[in-house]
Order: structure tokens, then sequence, then C-alpha cells
């Protein structure tokens, strides 16, 4: 009997496999056709049916993820569901970003291979498989079935468009962009608009794009990743995709339907100024000159979470691009991982910007001529011939010969162009990249290249952390330099709360937000829209309007500074984050003294934590020598800010905290009670706020 349902097509090298998935198919009503390689489905005609190919990774010769590669470029669309032996995470998300359906690993259920197949077949009927326009594929959102006549949302100046299934940005002039995006990227970022202002927990999230399908939760990372790029969004100060930790993300951005005009905003806080930082731009902006005149500069830009590094270096960049148009400006991030992290990171992203930019095939052209060793690491820029002739060329390079090429390759670009590098979040540098800034920085060419690094503070402190090693070896030559952005003054939070507009605020409402945030322009606007949310406070015509007295404002911790909190405890010990949980009932201030009794420990042990933990400017350090009588001078420490205390004392059990505060209590004599700010029965919030 003879399939007359969707075709599928099946690429194994191994008979039995082949056959047996070929089988499975047809007995569920469909038409397969096989193929022994991938250069043998490349040379086969293909007719306008509605199909997938199932593929082998694993293919000897033209690989599955490489005919993958040559499909894209062709212009070829058709849903592709992966099948390997030994699948990786690395693998499973180059397959899934560059808009794979599916990847399962072997051996398989019979009922998912069937599932995934019935997603991509009943998503595109009448598939027509042509070269060029890839708009002509159809609506294909694995996972969802996309409603006919749905409303084109807009968030300026994005329009999602769920017909074409693609984004359009509206420029400046007025015209409009065609952005494509992989099936899977665009599925994301629909459901994410369609549910936006609400919190999609990432099971919520997978379950709508990957149903019946288990997905490592690393490759929707990848994927919300990538929208971002596209999107110019930043996690650290998200625009449109906000990330909750350890729960999932929310839309942020105002959405409305395209036949709809557009409503001002009604409230949110002015998350784009940037106040306090004039003379870390004049630095920034003096040594952009420097690189210009031909002298390679490298600045290290450090202070605490949220004192907003990434803010001004958006505003820097910002101001580098109008004033010096010819400027090429990339940028990479590094990713907070568990295992190994992967070497040369930010700067494979920040390479990958450049190749897929305005002048990428320039780009393409420089690597290919002096850093083929980073060339092949971009498998989707170059075709198969070129890759094999690159791979003979490299083959046993070492990471010497990786950085003596890139920094040849940064020469040669930089005759054409002066070069911005950004590098981010280098808290989380791998060894290998931070040893070529080392290289790059006592480079004697005349590149004209400009180097901003961030990081914070707090986690390069450590004697062994590869980026402090790096400064301590650039700063006594003046090789680099560091800026270190400290928290703002109350007449720098005033000036932002007055806003544009220039209208004042009062007097209290600035001393709150200032006590409240310590100056940390993060924890100020998430205070801000924590107390709008709550309907403390509203913005009104560019400035801020009491709804309640100050008295009867709620100052909660915010729940996305707790989730950030929480993780920042969670990366201590188990003795560390004890001796805080203690300390934050003991008071702001407390002494090694009044911990030791509750932790059953002696004063030695209980100052050395506190010492190591201040020492690297993680959550207390610090704040006085004071004499006691009869014991001689305990040192005397404090939280870093007064939420740190907040969330550490809220993680502990009402009986736990009744514990500890006899166990000071009893072990407090009265000479020490002027250090030790004991709570009567819990802590207020409004002490917290002014303590």
């Amino acid at each position: 009997m003879s399939s007359t349902g969707p075709l599928v097509y099946v690429v194994d090298d191994d008979n039995f496999a082949r056959d047996g998935v070929a089988g499975l198919i047809r007995s569920a009503g469909m038409t397969a056709k096989t193929f022994a390689s991938g250069e043998e489905f490349l040379a086969a005609p293909r007719p306008k049916t509605p199909s997938c190919l199932v593929l082998d990774v694993n293919l000897p010769g033209l690989s599955g993820l490489d005919l993958q590669d040559e499909l894209a470029k062709s212009g070829v669309q058709v849903p592709i569901i992966f099948l390997s032996g030994h699948g990786n995470i690395p693998m499973t998300v180059r397959a899934l970003r560059a808009g794979a359906a599916n990847f399962l690993t072997k051996p398989f259920h019979d009922e998912d291979l069937l599932n995934a197949i019935r997603q991509c077949t009943d998503s595109a009927p009448g598939c027509e498989f042509s070269i060029g326009d890839r708009t002509k594929h159809p609506n294909q959102v694995s996972g969802r079935r996309l409603v006919a006549g749905a409303n084109t949302k807009v968030f300026p100046p994005f329009r999602l468009d769920p017909a074409n299934q693609c984004l359009w940005r509206r420029g400046e002039a007025g015209q409009n962009e065609r952005i494509l995006l992989t099936p899977k990227a665009f599925a994301v970022l629909r459901y994410l608009v369609e549910h936006a202002g609400r919190l999609v927990t990432q099971d919520e999230l997978l379950e709508a794009v990957w149903p019946d399908t288990f997905v490592q939760p690393e490759v929707l990372k990848y994927q919300i990743a990538d929208i971002r790029s596209t999107l110019g969004d930043r996690a650290k100060t998200p625009l449109f995709i906000e990330t909750l930790p350890r729960r999932g993300y929310r839309f942020v951005a105002k959405v409305r339907d395209d036949d709809r005009p557009e409503s001002p905003a009604a409230g949110g806080t002015d998350r784009g100024r940037l106040v306090g930082r004039t003379r870390e731009l004049a630095q920034l902006r003096t040594c952009l000159k420097k690189a210009l005149r031909g002298g390679l500069q490298i600045v290290f830009i450090t202070g605490e979470p949220g004192i907003g590094k990434t803010a001004l270096v958006d505003e820097f960049e910002r101001q580098a691009a109008a004033e010096q148009p010819c400027l090429r400006i990339a940028r990479g991030q590094c990713v907070e991982g568990y295992g190994v992290r992967e070497a040369y990171y930010p700067i494979l992203e920040a390479m990958g910007q450049l190749c897929r930019g305005p002048q990428g095939d320039r780009m393409v052209e420089v690597l290919a001529a002096h850093a083929p060793t980073w060339l092949v690491q971009f498998p989707s820029l170059v075709n198969h011939e070129q890759r094999q002739a690159f791979e003979q060329e490299i083959l046993g390079a070492t990471r010497d010969r990786m950085v003596r090429e890139i920094l040849d390759a940064l020469d040669a670009l930089t005759l054409e162009a002066p070069l911005l590098l950004v590098f981010e979040d280098l808290q989380w540098v791998d060894p290998s990249t931070a040893g070529l800034i080392s290289a790059l920085a006592r480079q004697r060419t005349a590149a004209k290249t400009m180097v901003i690094i961030t990081s914070r503070r707090s986690e390069t402190e450590m004697a062994d952390h590869p980026l402090r090693r790096v400064k301590q070896e650039l700063l006594p030559h003046h090789l680099c330099e560091e800026i270190d952005l400290e928290p703002l003054s109350k007449a720098e939070v005033t000036e932002y709360l007055r806003g544009e507009s220039g209208q004042g605020v009062t007097e209290g409402f600035a001393e709150l937000i200032y006590r409240r945030s310590e100056g940390n322009p993060l924890f100020m606007i998430a205070a801000l829209d924590h107390m709008t949310e709550h309907g403390s406070i509203a913005r009104e015509s560019g400035s801020w309007r009491l709804k309640v007295s100050l008295q009867e404002i709620d100052l909660g911790v915010p729940e996305n500074l707790r989730q950030m909190i929480e993780a920042e405890i969670d990366h201590l010990t188990t003795e560390e984050q004890r001796v805080l949980e203690t300390a934050s009932v003991a008071g702001v201030r407390f002494s090694p003294n009044v911990i030791k009794a509750a932790i059953q420990r002696d004063v030695s042990f209980v100052d050395e934590i506190l010492d190591e933990l201040s020492r690297r400017s993680r959550i207390v350090h610090l704040a006085a020598a004071q004499q006691f009588d009869g014991d001689g001078i305990s040192e005397v420490y404090e939280f870093i800010h007064a939420l740190y205390r907040e969330v550490l004392y809220g993680r502990l059990t009402p009986a736990r905290r009744a514990w500890i505060r006899r166990r000071i209590e009893e072990s407090v004599s009265e000479p020490r009670r002027e250090v030790v700010e004991m709570d009567p029965g819990r802590i207020r919030t409004a002490e917290m706020a002014f303590a």
C-alpha cells in the first residue's frame, strides 16, 4: 500500500538505522525517502510537498550540521530533526540556533520521533522548497499552531509579523527593515510578546515551543541571547526581555496591536538617563582620542553589581559612534557557567558581530588571511571546501598561534578603521581570554584600538583570579587604565529623580530613595519600580508624585533584587552563609564577638571568615575597630547594603531567629551593646531603609 501523507526525508549512513526510521514513518501513514549521505540528498530533486528532514549528525563527508549550513546558504527551508548517538549541549545549541526543529538522542522512543515529525509537517502546509527569499517559507513555529489572521504586535521600533514570521524595524527616516529569525527564535519571542508584562517560567516556555520534547534549559538561554542580540537589548538593563533568575523571563516593553494608535506610557522609571558619570565619560573620551592617534588603550571598569558599568559603556558607545562614524564597534560578554568555560568566548562573540556586520565580508577576508584558526570557529561563514582547506592548514595549531593570529588580524583591521571592543562581565573570564588581553596590551604596534573591560570588583579580588593578575601586571607599566565606579551621591540621586523636566522632588522623598538605594543605580531603579507597582508613587509629566505619605510607602525588597542577592549568597560556602545569617539578626553593624556564641565557634574562626568576605568586598566590609572592656580591640563589620541584611534575615525561620537572638543577648556584655543593633521582635522595614 502506498503512502499519500507528508513526505519525510531520512539521511543516515547506517543502513539498519535508516531503514528502521523509514519503516516507522511509513507505518504512521507518511511517505519516507532515504539517503545515505548529505551529498546524495543535495543532489536529489525535492517536490512541493509538506515535508521534513530527519538527519543524522555524524555523517561521513558532509556532516549533518554541515548539511544544515548548506541548506541555509541555498535558501532551502525544510524543518530538520537531528538524530545523534552522542549529542552534547554545544552540538544541540548549534543545531537549534541555526533553526533545527528538534534534536533527539539515540535511542529514542518511536512516539517521540513521530510527534516531532507531525509538529513539523502539520505546521508547514504546501511547503515549497525555493531558493532565495526566506519569507516564502510557510508559517512554522514548532510546538504552537499559528492562528490565521493573528494581530501584528508593535513594540517600538519593532513590529512582530506573525503572517511572515519576521520582525520589522522602523528606522529614523521611517523606512521599514525586515529582520529574519529562525523558527524557534521567532516562536520564543512571539510567546513572550503575547504574554507581555507577566512572568513566563522556563518550563512554560519550553512546553510552548518544544512540547513533549526534552530540551536542555541552556538551549532556551541561548535562544534568548540571540533574540536580545537582534533587538539590541541588554540583560543587565533590559528594554525588552527581563530575566528573573531561576524563574524565567518577562517581556517588559509596552506592546500594542498594530491597528491601534500608540498611547503614551503611563508610568515607569526613566531608565535611559545617566547621571553622576561626567568624569568617567571624560576619561573614556580621552582614551578614545589616544587610540585614534595610534595608541592602544585598555580600560578596566570595575564596581559592585548594579553600579552602572553597562550604562556607562552604553552611553560612551553612543557618543563615540556619533562623533566617529568610521569607528567599528563590537561587544562580547562572558556568561556565568558551572562547567568548563569556553576559551575566548567573549572575543569570539565580538568577532562574530564584526563578521556579520555592515562590513562583514571584509572582516571575513581579514580573518582568512591573518587568522584562519579563528575563522574556522564560524562554520556558517565559509563553505565546505574552504573549511576543509582551513582545517588542513591549522592542523596541530597551538594556543600561542591563535593569540598571534588574532593580534595580526586586529592590526590589519585597524589600518582601515579604528576599533572599539567592549568585553563585559569578565569576572567570569576564562584564562585564555585573560592571557590574550595581556598579550594585546603589550603590543608595540600603532593599532587604533580601544578595549573596554567591565567586571565586578568583588569577584575579581581573589588572589587566583586571572583578571586580577592581568591588571597587576599591566597597571604598574601604565599599559591600562582603571575606572572604579562609586555609588551616586545624594545630589546625583536627586538629579535623577528630577528627570528631564527638571521639576523638583521633595527633600524627604529624595532622602528616602538615597538611603534605600545607598547610591546604587540598580537598587534605586528597582526601588522606584517597586514603589510604582505598589501604588506608592507615580510618574506624571516627567516628574514623580507621591500617592501616599512617606511613612506609608512600601519599602519591601524588590523581587528582582531579592533574586540577585539570593544568587550571590548561594555562591558562598555553608559556613560563610551561616555567619552572615547570624549577623543579620545582630544588626547592620556587628562584631565577631557577638556572632561566635550563636554559631558556637571561636572568635578567630568568625573573624577569619568576615575578614575574607570583607577583603573580597562580598556582602560585608570593615567598618571600625571598637574598644571593649577587658577584651582589647575587636573589629566591627557592617553589611555593604541594608538590603543584603534584609534578604539574609528573611532566609531564617522565626524559630531560628529567636534562638540566635537569645544566644546573642546572653553573650553580649554591657560595654558591647553600642555595636550590636538588636531588633526587639522583627526587623522593621522602615529601620532597614534608614539603618
